[in-house]
């Protein structure tokens, strides 16, 4: 974890094959609270290659969809 704003903000760095950034921001929004990602990365594109990179993109869009799907589900049980 590389910043905590407590009620407000988390961002997480991951180092590996795969660097990566996540910016979690949390807002009052109509008595409850909006969840707002920012995701970076870097993926080494001469491992992968273009047609890879793509897939990689579509598949965390999809993850990130239903990671805060899930999120949802269980605060508002």
């Amino acid at each position: 974890m590389t910043e905590y704003v407590p009620n407000e903000r988390v961002v997480i760095e991951t180092k590996g094959g795969v660097t990566a950034t996540l910016a979690y921001t949390f807002t009052s929004n109509q008595g409850g609270t909006k969840v707002d990602v920012e995701t970076e990365y870097t993926i080494p594109v001469p491992v992968l290659g273009r047609l890879a990179e793509k897939l990689v993109l579509k598949r965390n869009q999809r993850e990130s969809e239903m990671g805060l799907a899930n999120l949802k589900e269980r605060l508002e049980v």
